[in-house]
């Protein structure tokens, strides 16, 4: 059989960078028509945005909080319960978190000591991981931190200029000033520090902290000259004319950098990368106030209206009719090289279409080349070194080229056993390479839309050289030239599935590996095993892994775990495939007896002491502390410690994981015996179930959350309120929020 033929690829964003584009835009790594900017709906000019802006935060009970500048108050307004479907009349009002003059209920905080409860231009607002909201009182020069649980205030930070903008991230607080303008970051009882400004930035607004912790500034917010300045180098990420605000907005597929402009105007997102700045479709946010944007616990943008809180929407895009990319050259190595087949890993929507046209040669033209130009989405123009495009006067042939379509492959990709995955919207598309023989390549692809729609791309493979069918045939058949690269094209259909028999025939050992067997036949490969797999294994990964990552691994261990199955070993190791964690195994009979504590390894476990389960705390250890039983206390400890074991599980499970886990011990497990599985949403419960260094987990482990109304029940893993300040170990301070006596 013959070696599978090499192929030139192109497939990485860096690799799509350095290609020439027309009209396209590249979005991660895939190329896509670009689209065209909507106009603004209700402002339009060169009119600047000047408002004061308005702070937007969330606890981590999805309460937000919206400061109201002009009228001196901030507000809380239930998130989960909000629904921008129903009238303003029909929503629940804001309520007021402090007193304001006049009114006749206190709001939630009350400011005691002060003249006058009415706040002075709160601007900016932060809630830290701790709970604890920071309010920018720009009018006052101070930023004032209350704890949320409690409801007091803790302290009230004086600066020497205003404060405009907060910004969290962890336990720290990052605050613009301005007049003059400078940084400070604090957190709720240590001192605001100093931060240097980049020497460009003058008129900082507004700032933001990615979700990796770094921090941004926008720069000249509201105004034509405004931009987006990082803050560890000074550069210069992007330019935006009369942004009013910046956000991160997570659980997107590269947690963008969204931009809000004035009102009327779409929310511009902007992937950042270390080598480059691309933008991303924009959001439209009808309704917009202009005064701050927010990311919602849900990952969504949301902002302030008239009407009251929205969300911005993905923004129906108008994309350009047609665009065009032009590769760098691609070398075969070889003089006279005759290219194969091209392969394209494509999405191509109803009425869209892709085509390309090649063009070859062995010593490109002494010329200049065509111009490289980015994508129309990258604002940072690259300056790495780009491999040769097409000359100009190749490329004026590439016009002259005649287009090619493509024929989109039933059977998926090229490649041996390699197959899309089953959500995945691209499939493999080919076509003939028709050019001359030449040692280097270049494609042109051109996509064209309905401007609803746009086609993507996300791969091109060349393959080199093209099939040997000639020299297979007697010469008559191939002397003249035209009719030689008519036969080789059409001999290559057929060379095609022959190679790709041969090609899946010869790398067979792949089906047999649990490492390589696609995902699909795998209950085909473990049942030469005797294996039985639970469907509800493939329908939650295991922590850092696929959710084909436990049938592989099992399939991988099956001889061993059939060899080793009933014992110890083979139980733990089970479980531990499935899971991802590790587990112990208790033997019951291994804590028989009604004496002291065991000192040891029951089991070869890593305890040093067990506490519970039939054993009391404290008395010496020796002969004279062991009481001879009676009949009916050796009964007794026949029935509670023979035939039975237990697994502790040092995690969280779901329902439905704790019921495979169940499945897999019954299973596996010998018939005469009794299993109980311990985890830690258990909790530790001192004389029943406390195992010392086993099920003694310090931290999160007894998996009580904040009671929620119709989804829990009190007092099995819920609880009501939060405990006090100083009551958890590193969780006070002496001096601000404990006290000793």
């Amino acid at each position: 059989m013959p070696a599978p033929r090499p192929f030139a690829l192109i497939r990485t964003r860096d690799q799509w960078l350095r290609a020439a584009h027309e009209n396209t835009a590249l979005e991660g790594e895939v190329v896509q028509l670009y689209w065209e900017d909507q106009k603004p709906e209700s402002m339009a000019g060169e009119d600047a945005f000047t408002e004061l802006g308005a702070g937007l935060a969330f606890d981590e009970h999805c309460r937000l909080y919206h400061s109201v500048p002009a009228e001196g108050r901030v507000e809380r307004l239930f998130w989960a319960t909000h629904d921008p479907l129903q009238p303003a009349a029909a929503q629940k009002a804001p309520v007021d978190l402090f007193e304001t003059e006049g009114q006749d209920e206190f709001g939630d905080f009350v400011l005691s000591g002060e003249e006058q409860a009415l706040l002075l231009e709160p601007t900016g607002l932060a809630v830290d991981e701790d709970e604890r909201l920071f309010v920018a009182e720009s009018g006052s020069k101070r930023i004032l931190i209350y704890d949320l649980e409690t409801k007091r205030l803790l302290r009230v930070v004086q600066l020497a200029a205003r404060v405009v903008d907060l910004a969290a991230f962890g336990n720290t607080v990052y605050g613009l000033l301005v007049s003059p303008p400078g940084l400070i970051k604090l957190t709720a009882r240590t001192n605001p520090q100093s931060l240097e400004l980049s020497p460009g930035i003058t008129a900082p607004t507004r700032i933001a902290v990615s979700p990796k912790g770094e921090l941004f500034v926008l720069d000249h917010g509201g105004a034509t000259d405004a931009r987006v300045v990082a803050h560890k180098d000074g550069d210069e990420i992007v330019k935006v004319p009369f942004a009013t605000d910046i956000e991160f907005q997570s659980g997107a597929s590269c947690e963008p950098l969204v931009v809000a402009r004035r009102p009327g105007e779409d929310f511009l997102r902007f992937c950042i990368d270390r080598n480059d700045v691309s933008e991303i479709p924009p959001l439209k946010a009808r309704g917009y106030d202009g005064l701050g944007i927010v990311n919602t616990p849900d990952g969504r943008i949301g902002f302030w209206t008239k009407s009251g809180f929205r969300h911005a929407v993905a923004a129906r895009l108008l994309y350009l009719p047609a665009g065009r990319v032009t590769t760098f050259q691609l070398d075969s190595g070889e003089f006279f090289t005759v290219w194969g087949r091209l392969f394209l890993d494509a999405c191509i929507p109803k009425e869209t279409s892709i085509t390309i046209r090649c063009i070859t040669t062995d010593e490109p033209p002494d010329e200049p080349e065509i111009a490289r130009t980015p994508p129309a989405n990258t604002t940072d123009p690259q300056t790495f070194d780009t491999p040769p495009l097409p000359p100009i006067s190749l490329a004026a042939r590439l016009e002259l080229a005649t287009p090619q379509t493509l024929h989109r492959r039933e059977t998926g990709r090229e490649l041996p056993w390699v197959r899309h995955a089953e959500d995945d919207p691209f499939e493999t598309y080919e076509a003939p390479i028709i050019a001359v023989p030449g040692r280097y390549l270049w494609v042109r692809i051109d996509l064209t839309g309905n401007t609803r729609t746009t086609p993507r791309l996300r791969a091109l493979r060349a393959e080199y050289p093209t099939h040997d069918y000639l020299r297979r045939i007697p010469q008559t058949f191939s002397r003249d030239e035209h009719v030689a690269d008519f036969l080789r094209r059409y001999l290559a259909i057929f060379e095609g599935v022959m190679g790709e028999l041969e090609g899946e025939a010869d790398a067979r050992a792949t089906l047999l590996d649990p490492r390589s067997a696609p995902a699909e036949i795998l209950p085909w490969l473990g049942s030469f095993l005797g294996m039985v797999f639970d469907e509800r294994m493939a329908r939650a990964p295991r922590p850092g892994g696929h959710v084909e990552d436990v049938r592989r691994q099992l399939i991988a261990e099956a001889m061993w775990l059939f060899r080793f199955r009933g014992t110890i070993a083979g139980l733990r190791r089970f479980v531990e495939i499935y899971l991802g964690t590790q587990t112990i195994l208790i033997e019951k009979f291994r804590m028989r007896g009604v004496g002291n504590v065991i000192l040891g390894d029951p089991g070869g476990l890593t305890s040093s002491s067990i506490v519970g389960g039939g054993f009391r705390v404290g008395g010496a250890l020796g002969d004279e502390d062991v009481q001879p039983l009676d009949g009916a206390a050796i009964e007794d400890a026949f029935a509670t410690h023979a035939h039975r074991f237990a697994l502790i599980i040092p995690a969280s499970l779901t329902a439905e994981r704790l019921e495979v886990v169940h499945w897999i011990l019954e299973l596996h497990r010998p018939a005469h015996t009794l299993v109980e599985v311990c985890t830690v949403g258990a909790g530790m419960r001192v004389g029943r179930g406390l195992h010392v260094e086993l099920t003694s987990i310090i931290g999160r482990s007894g998996e009580f959350t904040q009671l929620q109304l119709g989804n829990t029940q009190l007092g099995r893993g819920s609880v009501v309120g939060k405990s006090e300040a100083g009551t958890s170990i590193g969780g006070g301070r002496i001096g601000w929020d404990s006290r000793v006596g």
